[in-house]
């Protein structure tokens, strides 16, 4: 089997073991002679006159491409780098709808194929001059192919992930210690990466679960970031509290695929990201999100050409909360403990995806909370009552899904056909078994 240093192991004199920091062969072609003071200082208008956003920007733009990843990174000098390249979309014309010519970095975090599927034709129609993997060789089709055609591109250069620092013009590229390979999970040898532009962060790890979390943590290679792309397109593994308290970005996105038959995102991470983040994004519902980040820490995020947020990393200023009509509504706690999110705009046709949609009781108190014979309403009074047994755990949260299925105790389904909470606005209201309201919101 063709392993990832056969096509270029010239280029690579230290055995793939080897994690010293010392090992930067090649890397320094990686550094443009166009440096920062030589481009001039363009002045960007400011949605509210708060901050002064220069031009000269690095831009971290996710591409919907279904359920996978595919994250561009470009310097302000106009180096660019590739990380991941998931199959869902021509990734082709989407890198020419961006101006793509060249890539001076492409990173594979790790050999699945919502991560590499795409990654065959980028490197045939795209000059590459650095590759980079996790080094962990995979037996499936899409791996393969894509080892044939590095193999038959010998001008790209393979870059072991070893800790080390990129650059691209102005912007650095950590790469983070891989965890050892204790097992077969790719998702937990995922390759991590910091992009950092002065004060402007950018935390990237593929699919890591709670295992890599946890070992990026004891190693210490968290910074307080101000952009996360959610690990493992937020499914409930790898959702890590510890881990979003280090790393307390100001944005996160989630790339992932509508309908997709993984459950992603999962209710723990749609309701524990906004706990953390002033920002929460996901490719299935916005289409292409392009953050872009300056060295004094300020940040934008644009969908399409509409820039929909801003901010400054801590401890400055917070960020810009999204504009009405953003998908992500924060819950409101009450007197009782319990709190109402919900979450209204279904992906496509809310009426055809009834399941789309859904509210969520949140219960912040150190005791279960029996809401046996308890009844959610919306203010047009479409109710759902909670069967015998029905609890919300301590420091935990239920879902209510609009449509059918069948419940679990932990999600219920109000056996809807068709959407019930209102995209334009809504009240959502808790009552007990008695008809009393214990808990409300309106958003």
């Amino acid at each position: 089997m063709m392993t990832p240093g056969d096509f270029t192991a010239a280029t690579v004199t230290e055995p793939r073991s080897s994690r010293s920091l010392k090992h930067v062969v090649s890397v320094a072609a990686l550094v443009s002679s166009a440096v920062l003071a030589a481009c001039s200082s363009i002045f960007g208008q400011d949605l509210d006159g708060r901050y002064d956003l220069v031009a000269a920007a690095v831009e971290v733009v996710f591409l919907d491409v279904g359920q996978g990843d595919a994250v561009v990174v470009r310097s302000p000098e106009g180096q660019t780098a590739l990380i991941d390249a998931g199959p869902g979309v021509d990734l082709s014309a989407a890198l020419n709808q961006l101006g793509i010519e060249q890539f001076d970095l492409v990173v594979a975090t790790h050999p699945h194929a919502d991560h590499i599927g795409g990654m065959w034709q980028v490197l045939q129609s795209v000059p590459v001059r650095f590759y980079m993997d996790n080094g962990q060789p995979h037996t499936t089709t899409t791996y393969l192919t894509v080892m044939q055609v590095l193999r038959s591109r010998p001008e790209i250069t393979y870059l072991e992930a070893v800790p080390r620092t990129l650059q691209l013009g102005s912007v650095s590229i950590e790469v983070l210690p891989l965890p050892p390979r204790a097992s077969s999970n790719l998702n937990n040898h995922s390759v991590g990466l910091v992009v950092r532009h002065g004060e402007f962060k950018a935390f990237l790890s593929g699919d890591s679960e709670q295992p890599e979390l946890q070992y990026f943590l004891q190693a210490g290679v968290v910074p307080d970031v101000t952009l996360l792309k959610a690990p493992h397109h937020g499914s409930d593994d790898a959702v890590s509290e510890p881990f979003l308290a280090a790393a307390r970005p100001e944005v996160v996105v989630i790339s992932v695929g509508f309908g997709n038959s993984y459950g992603h995102p999962s209710p723990s991470a749609l309701f524990t990201y906004p706990r953390y983040a002033n920002e929460v994004f996901r490719t299935d519902q916005h289409g292409q999100v392009t953050v872009s980040g300056y060295e004094d820490g300020t940040y934008k995020v644009t969908l399409g050409a509409t820039v929909v947020a801003q901010g400054r990393a801590r401890p400055s200023e917070p960020g810009i909360p999204l504009p009405a009509g953003a998908p992500v509504t924060r819950p409101q706690p009450v007197g009782t403990g319990i709190a109402i999110s919900v979450f209204a705009d279904a992906p496509g046709n809310d009426n055809q995806n009834a399941n789309g949609e859904y509210a969520m009781l949140s219960n912040d108190s150190d005791r279960a909370l029996d809401i046996s014979g308890w009844t959610l309403c919306d203010a047009a009074r479409h109710c759902f009552t909670f069967p015998s047994g029905s609890r919300v755990p301590s420091e935990g949260m239920v879902i209510i899904y609009t449509g059918r299925g069948v419940s679990d105790r932990a999600r219920f389904f109000m056996g809807s056909g068709a959407a019930v909470w209102n995209n334009d606005g809504d009240t959502a209201t808790l009552y007990d078994r008695t008809g009393q309201a214990v808990a409300s919101h309106a958003y």
